[in-house]
């Protein structure tokens, strides 16, 4: 019995070290060489802000036709953008969750592509929140899957027969929690484990038509969507339309809580290199041999491999931590700390 835990743990240690040795060599790949770009376009979603307005500019600085959708294509990001970019980048109206807006964007498309072809199609538009799910209003969740989820598999419905037609790519960006379950993310974890499960499905029924289709799971970045004051705002708006006998199970104390360890999250673990990102986007549009998968910063992805090796039990004490949290809901919390009166009669998850 003893000889074959000492085999398995050598076992495990071994797979562990081939992780990270492919990781690290995949960082030293061959300088990444370029597709030709004067006849290519490609359309990207969600460039008012973010990783689609500086993908946008470095893929228009790069010599590609680039359609840019922005959920108000008259707002500020929009004509900063324009203003910003190569006359050829063209803004185009594009709410993902609006039918009629994606079809018109896919018209738009085709009759301004003037003898190029439609080289890849960057799902970028998402949204984001950083509250538990029972605080989280049913209409901000359904809202959540239909930017995130939906959305992305209507634009990709719509401009994958003109990928097909290329042997192009489809590039979604998910994230590491479309990966790994974080308290506080379900309803932004559950629409991105949504997108990865679509993403891994039709990669596979694409390699027939020689389409590529590429997950980009960046870490937390520092985005506008991701802002603490962004992030807080929400929570408490979602407090206060929160049922009152869920607000008096969690108890004031706990959210006070769990809102200054977000804001420290964010405001203290979130990157602010956003080309870390970009690079690997670019690269998963130009390079004639993309990854697969992308996980910028690139040791998170071999730290989220590692995770998802080990034990759940042992994940949920990290991701616990990690978290920051560590006050207990106002229901279980020991009476003698001014708990609940079910606190003596049920167990909470140690933290």
């Amino acid at each position: 019995m003893i000889e074959s835990s000492a085999i398995a743990v050598g076992v495990a240690v071994l797979m562990l070290i081939l992780v990270l040795v492919l990781v690290v060599l995949a960082q030293f790949r061959r300088p990444p060489l370029m597709v030709a770009t004067g006849f290519k376009a490609v359309l990207i979603t969600g460039c008012d802000q973010g990783f689609g307005y500086m993908l946008a500019k470095r893929l228009d600085g790069a010599g590609y036709k680039i359609f840019a959708g922005c959920l108000d294509a008259e707002g500020e990001g929009a004509v900063t953008l324009q203003k910003e970019a190569s006359p050829k980048l063209e803004v185009i109206q594009l709410d993902v969750t609006q039918d009629d807006q994606v079809e018109k964007a896919r018209v738009t498309v085709v009759d301004s592509l003037e003898g190029r072809v439609l080289w890849a199609v960057v799902n970028n538009a998402g949204m984001a929140s950083h509250v538990e799910f029972e605080l989280t209003p049913k209409a901000h969740f359904r809202k959540m899957v239909d930017v995130n989820l939906i959305g992305l598999v209507n634009v990709t419905r719509a401009f994958l027969p003109l990928i097909r037609a290329t042997r192009g790519r489809v590039i979604n960006i998910s994230s590491m929690a479309g990966r790994t379950g974080v308290p506080g993310f379900t309803a932004y974890s559950a629409s991105k484990y949504g997108v990865v499960g679509f993403s891994e499905c039709l990669r596979r029924e694409m390699v027939h038509f020689g389409v590529k289709v590429i997950l980009v799971e960046p870490f937390i970045y520092k985005t506008a969507m991701g802002t603490a004051r962004n992030v807080v705002n929400q929570n408490d708006n979602f407090w206060e339309m929160a049922d009152p006998g869920i607000r008096r199970d969690y108890g004031e104390y706990f959210f006070s809580q769990t809102q200054e360890a977000r804001r420290t999250l964010m405001m203290g673990g979130a990157i602010k290199k956003l080309n870390e990102a970009i690079d690997c986007l670019e690269d998963a549009v130009s390079s004639p041999s993309p990854c697969l998968r992308y996980v910028p910063p690139w040791h998170m992805k071999f730290l989220n491999d590692l995770l998802s090796l080990l034990p759940f039990t042992i994940q949920d004490y990290i991701l616990h931590r990690i978290t920051l949290i560590r006050s207990k809901p106002y229901m279980v919390m020991p009476v003698e700390n001014g708990g609940g009166p079910r606190a003596g009669r049920r167990r909470s998850h140690a933290l």
